[in-house]
């Protein structure tokens, strides 16, 4: 009994990292296991898009506590996270309440996968604060409960998403000199979340019936183009792959419109860019933030190019690692 108090009063801290699905899920098959309509692709970047997270489960706390971006919170977001403790704790067959303060290095809810970070940090340290052995796939597959996306981020590098669980494709060393520079046109919260605009778009769209036809080959193509580092294929593909959810989107009742303006003159810098020779990919999720997926070498070109674009800012985010492990606890 002394033990068990012990390991189950333990703080873990973890730090994760967001991803961007170069082949994107919109939709879930299985809302109770958070099981995607389709297989997705994404590369996991770098601690410049980050969340880091600590856990600590205590008979001192009355109720669980989340402090997210050194806020408080007891709405729907204390809520989700309080949902999937109760997974994890089940799992450890604890009954006790956790307190989980968690920092992003990069603006929460503006369609660059802070839910991917957070719950795959979350997921990763709530499981060692309890005392749990759990392998990566294991973990992802917990992760996957709280958010879809969280579990490509347990793993680094390139993933493959398909059904249930995640693996691999290639380690972050694999191809380490593709960049994803992300353009921040917006901190602002999105106003319709991506689970509501999913939703919406699985009930009413045509288009989107016709994309769960064609999503299958374009994986396949984006996993031989990443193994075989060709990236004028991976960068047409991505485009494409982007610019259809976005039509499935518009094409749902009401129309849902995650990009503005500013996002629509990003897709014409790198068109332009492309003229000649492909050097560069945009991808947009569920916001109006751009990843521009290029070569290192290419880097300052573009990054000149889109600064010119009045009011964005920009990161710079090379393949990054999987979940990491901490002993610098936020508390």
């Amino acid at each position: 009994n002394i033990l068990l108090f012990f390991i189950i009063n333990m703080k873990s801290t973890v730090i994760a990292c967001s991803n961007i699905a170069f082949v994107k899920y919109w939709g879930k098959l299985d809302k109770s296991k958070n099981i995607a309509m389709n297989s997705s692709i994404s590369m996991t970047l770098d601690e410049n898009l980050s969340t880091k997270t600590t856990v600590e489960f205590s008979k001192e706390f009355k109720e669980d506590i989340l402090i997210l971006n050194n806020e408080k919170y007891s709405d729907n977001k204390l809520l989700r996270v309080s949902n999937f403790l109760d997974i994890i704790r089940q799992k450890a067959k604890v009954d006790l309440f956790a307190k989980v303060i968690s920092i992003n290095s990069f603006p929460t809810g503006t369609g660059i996968a802070s839910s991917a970070s957070g719950f795959s940090a979350l997921a990763a340290a709530s499981t060692k604060a309890l005392g749990l052995t759990l392998t990566n796939e294991e973990l992802a597959d917990y992760a996957r409960l709280g958010s879809g996306s969280a579990s490509r981020s347990i793993f680094g590098g390139f993933v493959l998403w398909d059904s249930e669980h995640c693996h691999q494709i290639k380690d972050e060393k694999h191809w380490d000199k593709l960049r994803d520079i992300i353009v921040i046109v917006s901190s602002v919260e999105k106003k319709i979340s991506s689970r509501a605009g999913m939703k919406k778009t699985v009930d009413t769209s045509t288009k989107y019936k016709q994309r769960l036809t064609k999503v299958g080959k374009t994986i396949e193509v984006v996993q031989n183009a990443i193994i075989k580092k060709d990236f004028e294929t991976l960068a047409i593909n991505i485009m494409k792959d982007s610019d259809n959810m976005h039509e499935c989107m518009f094409d749902t009742e009401p129309s849902l419109v995650y990009l503005n303006d500013t996002s629509n003159k990003i897709k014409e810098v790198v068109n332009k860019l492309n003229k000649n020779k492909i050097i560069a990919a945009y991808s947009f999720d569920a916001g109006p933030n751009a990843h521009i997926i290029t070569r290192q070498e290419n880097v300052e070109l573009i990054t000149r190019e889109l600064l010119k674009i009045f009011g964005v800012q920009v990161v710079v985010s090379k393949p990054g690692q999987g979940i990491k492990y901490s002993d610098d606890h936020l508390f």
